[in-house]
């Protein structure tokens, strides 16, 4: 059996929905409820637990990776107090009434930026299982009590793996986007590390200068690796939503969906999405179900 460290904790988190809403792909839940995901070159196993989070994980120990889990997990937000300045609206205390425990996730920017490309015209389980693929056929191997999964390729071998590769993994239309972001992370020409101390404005011309990389899968990548809380990723499920609850017209331009929203709930504005996302999706899927 692996070493086990719990990482104290008692604030609100919610592992399901935190892991599962559609910031990352790679982490499974077994049926005891825990979760296995990578974290760079770490396979790692997280279960919520009264006194906080029990952490496995390999090679590193868990005790030399609580403090990276707590930053990935972004615990140190004061939930309840961005969720009072939120809450008013709403349509957002839906959202976290339904889901108290869900947090932002503050992941690696490579690996987030390359399944936001790979988002494009797709859905949460499609994306999934092309990250993973890509993770399989490039990827080193990770262990852990018998589970094995692979490290997410660094960009320098996406880039030298090239398009023609990539599509036979099934990244389809968007194997050339993924390709370029890759060359351009690899050689320096896209800082993305260094981007987190930018502005915003900054962040998304550094981001949306990439083929294939627009204002939706920049804010994606902004929210939930670069730092830009203000981000609000606006896809078909958000837009309904401003159009149907609040009035936005049919027509809305994106830029229109980023002012309304910074103006409406200024540097919480990526919390108040994800609330609001996560509760549209899975309020739809249940009444089609």
């Amino acid at each position: 059996m692996s070493e086990r460290f719990v990482l104290p904790f008692d604030g609100p988190l919610d592992l399901p929905t935190t892991l599962a809403s559609g910031q990352c792909f790679r982490w499974r839940a077994d049926d005891s409820g825990a979760w296995t995901g990578v974290i760079g070159s770490n396979i790692v196993r997280l279960a919520r637990t009264p006194e906080g989070v029990a952490i496995e994980s390999a090679p590193a120990p868990p005790a030399e990776l609580a403090e990276r889990m707590a930053a990935y997990l972004r615990l140190d937000d004061d939930l309840p107090a961005i969720q009072a300045r939120i809450g008013s609206d709403e349509r957002i205390r839906e959202g976290i009434d339904r889901y108290p425990g869900m947090r932002i996730m503050r992941q690696e920017p490579w690996e987030t930026l390359a399944a936001f490309i790979l988002s494009s015209t797709s859905n949460i389980p499609r994306i999934a299982r092309t990250v993973e693929l890509i993770a399989e056929t490039f990827g080193d191997p990770l262990s852990l009590d018998g589970t094995t999964r692979k490290t997410f390729p660094a960009p320098e071998t996406l880039a030298e793996a090239g398009e023609a590769r990539l599509r036979a993994l099934g990244c389809g239309f968007r194997a050339p986007y993924l390709a370029q972001a890759a060359a351009a992370v690899a050689d320096g020409t896209l800082p993305l590390d260094g981007l987190r101390g930018a502005s915003y404005a900054d962040v998304l011309a550094a981001l949306t200068a990439l083929h294939g990389v627009g204002d939706k899968i920049a804010d994606c990548a902004m929210l939930f690796s670069l730092e830009r809380m203000e981000a609000f990723p606006a896809d078909r499920w958000i837009r309904r939503a401003l159009v149907d609850w609040y009035g936005l017209p049919a027509n809305v331009s994106y830029d229109g969906t980023r002012a309304w929203a910074q103006d409406r709930f200024g540097s919480d504005a990526g919390y108040a999405n994800q609330y609001l996302f996560w509760n549209v999706r899975e309020a739809s899927r249940k009444r089609v179900a």
